[in-house]
């Protein structure tokens, strides 16, 4: 998959994320609680599973037999090993799209713990669905369909970058000569690249959320603008 750079976004309404389900034909949604808690179960399961075994080494027999459902329960709730890939997919992005700047911190004196703040929440969500990742990218590899997707996922990662590093990019201090559009991009690939290897203990995820807080900063701010980041 090679992707292309997006169109600038500034000037038009940020747009929503990729409706993943659009088109496609689920079982009835669970009315009863025991029903909703199977069904979550078999989710759950195969993030999990795609994480340890990847797409095509994970099986809808394994899925069920991890959460403890029968097979046939399994096809109460999703047609296909394919369909709770995207539910999986499109659960990552709603929570995705509701990560939020904290404008009220938006200062030179606290540009920086801003970045880290959106950083960490954005790996966060990102490492919740590490299995998800890794089992999408093998999987769009032969599936047109999800290839097609996957473009539309990265358009649309480069796009809320984007519109994040536009607010940042009115705190004194700013670059004036920053291409934001491609700035976006780059790292909307990188965060994609990273999703797929969570870090294990509290001292690496930190290491990661430093460096990517000083490279974000040091992109969009000038030198005298830096702060030394706390803690």
């Amino acid at each position: 998959m090679s992707p292309s750079i997006p169109e600038p976004t500034e000037g038009r309404e940020q747009e929503t994320h990729p409706d993943l389900l659009a088109g496609q034909h689920f079982p009835p949604l669970p009315k009863q609680k025991r029903s909703r808690r199977k069904r979550d179960a078999l989710l759950q399961s195969a993030l999990v599973l795609f994480a340890e075994r990847g797409y095509e080494e994970t099986s809808i027999e394994g899925i069920a037999r991890r959460a403890h459902v029968a097979v046939g329960g399994f096809y109460q709730h999703f047609a296909s090993k394919r369909q709770i890939l995207l539910v999986l997919m499109d659960r990552l992005l709603q929570e995705a799209s509701s990560l939020t700047l904290p404008i009220e911190q938006l200062d030179p004196q606290h540009v920086q713990d801003v970045i880290a703040s959106l950083v960490r929440q954005g790996l966060q969500v990102d490492w919740s669905y590490a299995g998800a990742y890794r089992a999408w990218r093998e999987a769009a590899v032969q599936d047109r369909e999800l290839r097609e997707l996957n473009a539309r996922i990265e358009r649309w990662t480069a796009s809320l970058l984007e519109s994040f590093f536009r607010v940042l990019l009115q705190v004194p201090g700013a670059r004036r000569e920053v291409d934001v559009v491609t700035l976006a991009w780059e790292l909307s690939l990188l965060f994609l690249r990273l999703a797929e290897v969570p870090r294990e203990t509290p001292e690496a995820v930190d290491a990661v959320v430093t460096s990517l807080t000083h490279l974000i900063h040091h992109g969009l701010f000038t030198d005298d603008a830096s702060q030394k980041l706390e803690g």
